[in-house]
């Protein structure tokens, strides 16, 4: 049987304005119009420019790239948050942070916020969740629509990363076994591989060895100027070690993803879903020297994620250059289901683009991080503006001469940088006007601070984050 096409799923942030902001308010209940299913398959901190279908020499992604074969690939998709809890709940509600209230006070997904599930649950659809990493917990409202969430991290028998990965894969596989193609669901799988620290288990922690490659790096206690003491290994001391041990976690979660479109393939729904591949951000390996995380800075390595997404009866090997984003998610799942949209969405269907029709007309997208940085770009410039008060607060990028973001060009190309300021300017105007209807609506709302388990404070220590709602 044909497997359904698959789109990568680094959506990146719209250009185009969005229409004036009511106050949001839940969608009406709606009949699902197409009657197709949805597999959203994301996989944390994944790089697109270390999966073989956006042109990485080594054997990452057999099962993801055969994937992208039978569907279209969005070659310029990014993230609009590169940190999880921003990204998801970008992704989630097809809206900005300005938008749907994300921030310190409301660190997850608001409730006055329709979801992708909630609408298509309202919709008619079965909705169900497998997910590893405690910053997508049910407590942060990110179980919003879905009438099963299964949050790994909770199960004391899942001892190890390892452990619950095949546990998702597991669900995902007994799911689609039980599918029936008159009633429509939407299934979220979501890996935590390849987060640092990267141990992935045999054979794929050897897999890419190097051979005594590069130099030694020092041990630091930041994610700056060498390896993270927190992440350091015996006996590896090189970049090429870390970056070989990532590319065997991409290989190990491959062959789960493998095995989930294996069982969808043997369905009775196989010509029936939808499905999307994606991650919520990618991962810094040194670039700008920055080491084995993500979202500090808005450079590319952080921002640029995979996005595959496969359509049945859609055509096959498409490449789409088309400028997309994670806000992107929501109304490209919600057209192929044919449901009403929600409204005041950032982001646009991309679906007309996997079926290899012309994608949205942007010139440029916009990103966003927790240290209040702000960036626009396009496919030859970005500028970048740091809080103010920092030096240079308006930096910009040649990105066609230094795809690697390294060389400041505000003084070499004045011209430029005055047309891309402008523009990220009045978006940041815009984002102004929308947090001021939106605060309001967060008085009203109850707090997503709420305390984590200590199962899932345990995980997010072992993942490198501090947060607010587990105990010091």
């Amino acid at each position: 049987m044909r497997r359904a096409l698959t789109v990568p799923l680094a959506l990146t942030l719209l250009a185009c304005p969005s229409p004036r902001q009511e106050d949001p308010v839940p969608p009406k209940a709606t009949r699902a119009g197409s009657g197709l299913s949805i597999l959203l398959i994301t996989i944390d901190t994944l790089r697109a420019d270390h999966l073989g279908a956006y042109g990485y020499r080594r054997p990452t992604s057999k099962h993801l790239d055969a994937l992208a074969a039978r569907g279209a690939v969005f070659e310029q998709a990014y993230t609009y948050w590169p940190k999880t809890r921003g990204s998801f709940a970008c992704l989630m509600t097809g809206r900005r942070p300005s938008q749907n209230g994300y921030g310190k006070s409301h660190p997850g997904v608001v409730d006055f916020n329709p979801t992708f599930a909630s609408v298509l649950e309202k919709a008619g659809y079965r909705t169900a969740a497998s997910v590893d990493n405690p910053n997508v917990a049910r407590a942060h409202g990110y179980a919003k629509g879905f009438s099963s969430y299964r949050e790994t991290w909770e199960e004391k028998a899942l001892a190890t990363e390892w452990d619950r990965t095949r546990a998702i894969t597991e669900d995902g596989v007994r799911f689609l076994a039980s599918a029936q193609g008159d009633a429509p669901f939407l299934l979220w799988l979501h890996y935590v591989n390849p987060h640092a620290p990267y141990a992935p288990p045999a054979p794929w922690d050897t897999m890419f060895a190097p051979k005594g490659a590069g130099p030694r790096l020092p041990l630091v206690e930041s994610f700056h100027g060498g390896i993270p003491k927190q992440w350091a290994i015996a006996g590896k001391e090189r970049l090429a070690d870390y970056v070989a041990l990532y590319d065997g976690e991409i290989a190990a979660v491959d062959s789960e993803v493998g095995r989930v479109l294996d069982a969808l393939d043997r369905s009775a729904v196989t010509d029936r879903t939808v499905v999307v591949v994606t991650s919520d951000h990618g991962e810094s390996l040194g670039e700008h020297d920055y080491f084995f995380d993500h979202g500090e800075n808005l450079f590319d390595p952080s921002l640029r994620i995979p996005l595959i997404v496969s359509v049945p009866g859609g055509p096959k090997g498409i490449r789409s250059a088309a400028l997309a984003s994670t806000l992107d998610l929501l109304p490209t799942l919600l057209d192929a289901a044919q449901v009403s949209y929600p409204p005041d969405l950032a982001g646009t269907s991309l679906l007309g683009a996997a079926r290899g029709r012309p994608g949205p007309e942007r010139e440029r997208l916009f990103a966003q991080n927790e240290r209040h940085q702000s960036a626009g770009f396009g496919p030859r410039h970005k500028v970048v503006a740091s809080p103010e008060g920092a030096a240079n607060r308006f930096e910009l990028y040649d990105r066609g001469s230094d795809p690697g973001e390294t060389r400041p060009a505000s003084r070499t190309a004045p011209d430029a940088l005055r047309t891309e300021r402008r523009e990220l300017e009045l978006f940041l105007e815009r984002t102004d006007r929308e947090w001021s209807k939106t605060r309001p609506l967060l008085g009203k709302a109850p707090s997503v601070a709420t305390r984590l388990s200590p199962e899932a404070c345990e995980k997010l220590r072992a993942l490198g984050y501090v947060v607010a709602e587990c105990p010091p």
